[in-house]
C-alpha cells in the first residue's frame, strides 16, 4: 500500500469515527429532549439515522478521496517493451520475506531492487528469471532499480 493510500484510509477512519457518532448523537439528543418522545420507536429511528450517517460519511469520503490524484495511479505492474524505453534486465533473485533482491542489467551488472520500487499494489515481489524494465537511481548504498515493471510475456 502506498503512503497516499494509507493516508486516505487513516483520514476515512478518523472522520468516520468522529463525524458519524456526532451526527447520530445529535439526533439521539434531540429525540431525548422530549421525554414523552423517548420510546423504543424513537430510539430505533435514532439508531437508523446513526447508521445511515456512518454510511453517508463513508460514501462521501470514499468518493472524494478516490477522485484525488495519487502517485503511481495508472501505472500497470506489467508493461510491453514497446511502451517503455527504460532499462531492461532479468531478475537474478528476490527474497520475498526480506523484500529485496537483485536484477541483472542487460549490460551485465547486478543492481539492487527493493520491494517498494516494484510497480503495483499489495504484495509486490519478483520471480527469478522474470524480464523487467526499470529506472536506475542513486541510493544510499549505490545504484538501485526504481519504478520496476514486469515485462509481459509475448
Amino acid at each position: 500500500m502506498s503512503n497516499s493510500d494509507s493516508s486516505k484510509n487513516i483520514i476515512t477512519t478518523i472522520v468516520t469515527a468522529v463525524v458519524a457518532p456526532l451526527v447520530g448523537g445529535a439526533v439521539l439528543f434531540a429525540l431525548g429532549m422530549l421525554p414523552e418522545a423517548l420510546t423504543l420507536e424513537t430510539l430505533a429511528i435514532g439508531y437508523v439515522v446513526f447508521v445511515l450517517s456512518i454510511l453517508l460519511v463513508e460514501f462521501v469520503l470514499s468518493a472524494v478521496l478516490s477522485s484525488s490524484p495519487s502517485e503511481g495511479r495508472g501505472k500497470s505492474r506489467y508493461v510491453t517493451e514497446q511502451e517503455d524505453v527504460r532499462e531492461t534486465g532479468t531478475v537474478k533473485w528476490f527474497n520475498v520475506s526480506k523484500g529485496f533482491g537483485f536484477i541483472t542489467r542487460d549490460q551485465g551488472e547486478d543492481i539492487f531492487v527493493h520491494f517498494r520500487s516494484i510497480r503495483g499494489r499489495g504484495h509486490r515481489f519478483l520471480k527469478e528469471g522474470q524480464k523487467v524494465k526499470f529506472d536506475v537511481i542513486k541510493g544510499d548504498k549505490g545504484l538501485q532499480a526504481d519504478d520496476v515493471a514486469i515485462l509481459k510475456q509475448q
